[in-house]
């Protein structure tokens, strides 16, 4: 019989906490990137893990506190992450209809879509699509120069 199975009313208590506390840091660690942070709390983890065993409890019971330490750094970590999603996106909207804008007075200003696409990054075809869209949007004709110029 596990450690648990003594007290089914004991969640999470001494080594499955330890489990659950260092899947959280792991988890956050991952997230943010820090290589050298998931080194360590992946060690730590192994050793919570390893103590738990120790003490009686059984795989399951450590998977589960372990799903339980990432669930709850999620819930923990959810409004601020949607919102630096919802900023984030926010910026990549205005600096998306910046860039139209300046290829739509690239093209006004009558040089060569070819060299437009060049300094956009994109091919010619792009930049026919975007001027062509806008000029939809704005319900006037964006006038394309040759393409000898």
């Amino acid at each position: 019989m596990s450690a648990s199975q003594d007290n089914p009313e004991r969640i999470l208590e001494d080594e499955l906490a330890a489990v659950a506390q260092a899947a959280g840091v792991r988890l956050r660690a991952e997230t943010d990137e820090d290589a050298d942070a998931v080194r360590v709390a992946a060690d730590e983890l192994t050793r919570a893990a390893t103590s738990a065993m120790a003490a009686g409890y059984s795989l399951t019971e450590i998977a589960r506190a372990e799903a339980y330490g990432k669930d709850t750094l999620r819930r923990t970590l959810r409004g601020d992450a949607l919102k630096t999603v919802e900023r984030t996106g926010q910026r990549v909207r205005e600096a998306q209809d910046e860039h139209y804008r300046a290829i739509a007075r690239a093209t006004r200003l009558g040089l060569p879509m070819r060299e437009i696409a060049h300094a956009a990054h994109v091919t010619h075809g792009t930049i026919r699509a975007i001027t062509n869209r806008l000029a939809s949007r704005d319900l006037r004709p964006v006038e394309e120069p040759p393409e000898g110029e």
